[in-house]
């Protein structure tokens, strides 16, 4: 089996905004859908939704990567994987890279005709879910939404607050005294507090019992992290805004900078860069928790891998959900205990509706 094509679209889906907190304004994104063709008559196919300039991640792919992929083994992911991931020295970060190599592992699952999960080894079928609210124009809103989540079996509910303190404390107390003191609640800060105010929030965190401490400060602070962790008592996760690739997960381990990881597949060298990252933390005896926001086939990718690990607890799905979904003809079901459920269709598992994705498309390359 040989690729014989690399075909990018670069998609504006209507309303595709997103807001991380109170000041950063919502950005408009683009959708980046890769389609790698072989000569054998399977495709692998990939979306992208972090931001980007519209056609950044595709002209990325376009000049460094079409002259990589065309004539190679698409099984031969490992040696691709490299190749790709050698020009991370370079580029701003990987986006097209991992969303390459997650279309590959599409292709190896449709191949082997069998789900990614099972190619990847399996572990489970199933993975509780939380949901990650956005930033909220009032406090009570985060309230209300978590009871939502309560109310339809959601495990847990991660707050993206406004990233002031004083406000995500208000929020933090809110949504506790709403849900009571059993439910599971985390607060991810961005990364956007400096050193004494995530103290500050971390202690209020630790009062409100809440699951974890995400990103309070900037994945670069290691000694930073190194000292929350010693501080605290609620576990801090990070790593979400590394950019690089996976190398640096081993420096945060061996600083003793987390608690638990984050990684985002779609930057980090995709499904294969999770697992090497999810490997790192395993034997560390760290947990791995994957951000899944983003479309559809970026959720696929985090889950199937989710699925084929032990040491991850959650799977985190977008809310609300519509926008992310867009151009597709399957979602990640959710069943009515709050579980994610395995796809059983080979490779992703989910269908793509070409014909409103080819309507929203504004640039093609290939």
């Amino acid at each position: 089996m040989r690729i014989t094509d690399l075909k990018i679209r670069v998609v504006e889906p209507p309303e595709f905004t997103f807001q991380w907190r109170e000041d950063i304004p919502p950005v408009q994104l683009t959708m980046t859908v890769f389609e790698i063709v072989t000569d054998v008559g399977i495709s692998g196919i990939s979306s992208s939704w972090l931001p980007a300039a519209p056609r950044e991640i595709g002209e990325s792919a376009d000049h460094f990567f079409r002259p990589l992929l065309v004539g190679a083994d698409p099984l031969q992911r490992e040696k691709i994987w490299q190749e790709l991931m050698a020009f991370s020295r370079y580029m701003i970060a990987p986006k097209a890279a991992s969303n390459i190599d997650i279309a590959l592992w599409d292709i190896a699952g449709k191949a082997a005709n069998m789900p990614i999960h099972q190619l990847l080894g399996g572990y489970r079928d199933k993975v509780p879910v939380y949901i990650t609210t956005e930033t909220q124009k009032a406090t009570e809103d985060y309230a209300t939404l978590a009871l939502e989540a309560k109310a339809a079996e959601m495990h847990a509910v991660k707050l993206h607050a406004a990233a002031i303190p004083d406000k995500d404390i208000a929020a933090c107390r809110a949504v506790r005294e709403a849900v009571g003191p059993d439910y599971t609640l985390m607060l991810d800060a961005t990364s956007a507090y400096d050193f004494q105010d995530a103290v500050r929030v971390g202690r209020v965190l630790e009062e409100l019992d809440f699951h974890w401490y995400e990103d309070p400060i900037r994945d670069d602070d290691v000694a930073g992290f190194r000292r929350l962790c010693e501080v605290l008592d609620v576990p801090v996760f990070m790593g979400e805004s590394t950019a690089r690739g996976p190398w640096t997960y081993a420096n945060y381990l061996m600083q003793g900078a987390a608690d638990g990881l984050r990684a985002v597949g779609d930057i980090v060298g995709g499904i294969t860069g999770l697992r090497k990252i999810g490997a790192l933390a395993e034997l560390h005896n760290r947990r791995l928790e994957p951000h899944s926001y983003g479309s559809t086939l970026v959720q696929a990718a985090h889950l199937h891998y989710i699925l084929a690990a032990k040491n991850c607890e959650f799977f985190e799905l977008p809310f609300p959900r519509g926008p992310l979904d867009f151009g597709m003809k399957s979602v990640v079901e959710i069943d009515a205990d709050g579980y994610a459920l395995a796809p059983t269709a080979p490779g992703l598992g989910y269908e793509v509706d070409w014909d409103v994705l080819d309507d929203a498309t504004i640039q093609v390359y290939g």
